[in-house]
């Protein structure tokens, strides 16, 4: 197998599935030899005009982000894009609920309980765009730190139109967020981090910060399952021989939500929307993307998303995943 560490690639597209409106770019970059954990989502229902993209971070393995990038964008489609949200959480209930039932008093466990359990003990954060083409009216959704940069030469000097906001354990929102909904507790974030351990605060899996905590240590039993779901992957120092460093505080879960940020904008001719998830923005910030993509636009660069990487690399090293998604309108 051709050994991909430290190239750009550019996966393949149909474009004959994709609208013929929008030109499509998607590029990776995996840094190092652990294997790439980001995944993307691109989705076009001709019927009804309605296209939508996705990129996803995955963390603590790619299992979490691998089954929502399949299975989020199936249930978006079932639903007009104002219920965002609402399937959003539902897919996250989802997992909880999976892995929950695998280890009631009641029940014995599925088929499938260490690939609910592998869903539970991985994580990911979600970045959603929800376009209507025949109206160009964009619905986005973000659950964490990807980032979605909208921009055009024609905006003035300052390029970006719109950006999300990062929803992690650095963002002031999130710490306010995380102090109403616990109060009288502990310091949750501590150096930067979730309980000093995770920066995220918002996205799909580590059930270990959502699940209850319950009588009878329900809650440490939970975790010597993940555990073991986690070891017999190798490596790994188990958190279960970790418990009290983990959870020190753990008093009113949940403490991650899959509720997402979501607006609507309005795209135009001309404009170029970016999908990014957070190894780009470690590295540069969203105007210097803008004006990498519109400087590539401008030179008729034909991979708008492995020119940006490709520029970006230049300078910079990352040290973590960088997935790319680049929509010029």
């Amino acid at each position: 197998m051709e050994n991909i560490v430290g190239q750009v690639v550019s996966p393949t597209l149909d474009n004959s599935k994709l609208p013929a409106r929008l030109i499509i770019s998607v590029a990776q970059l995996q840094p190092t030899d652990r294997p790439i954990e980001d995944r993307f989502s691109i989705q076009f229902d001709p019927v009804r005009a309605r296209f939508i993209v996705g990129v996803y971070d995955g963390h603590g393995g790619p299992e979490t982000a691998d089954h929502i990038s399949r299975e989020l964008p199936r249930q978006l489609f079932a639903q007009p894009p104002a219920c965002h949200a609402q399937q959003f959480m539902q897919l996250d209930d989802s997992i909880l609920t999976d892995f929950k039932r695998d280890h009631s008093f009641f029940r014995s466990k599925s088929s499938e309980w260490i690939h609910h359990a592998q869903l539970i003990k991985s994580g990911s954060t979600a970045l959603i765009l929800d376009i209507d083409m025949d109206s160009l009216v964009g619905y986005y959704s973000n659950s964490g730190d990807c980032r979605l940069v909208i921009c055009s030469s024609s905006q003035g000097p300052d390029l970006v139109i719109m950006q999300t906001q990062d929803l992690n354990a650095k963002t002031p929102s999130e710490k306010d967020r995380l102090a109403q909904e616990h109060p009288d507790e502990d310091p949750i974030i501590v150096g930067g981090r979730l309980f000093g351990r995770l920066m995220c605060t918002r996205g799909f899996g580590d059930g270990y910060y959502k699940l209850p905590k319950g009588p009878f240590g329900e809650h440490r039993k939970f975790i010597e399952t993940l555990s073991s779901a986690e070891m017999s992957t190798g490596g790994k120092v188990s958190m279960i021989s970790q418990y009290s460093v983990y959870f020190y505080a753990y008093k009113t879960p949940p403490y991650i939500t899959a509720r997402p940020e979501s607006g609507v904008c309005q795209l135009k001719d001309g404009d170029i929307a970016i999908l990014a998830s957070d190894g780009l923005w470690d590295l540069i910030s969203s105007s210097e993307a803008a004006d990498i993509v519109l400087r590539g636009a401008g030179n008729n660069e034909l991979d708008l998303a492995k020119y940006l990487i490709e520029q970006v690399t230049l300078t910079k090293s990352p040290s973590d995943d960088v997935t790319v998604v680049v929509l010029q309108v």
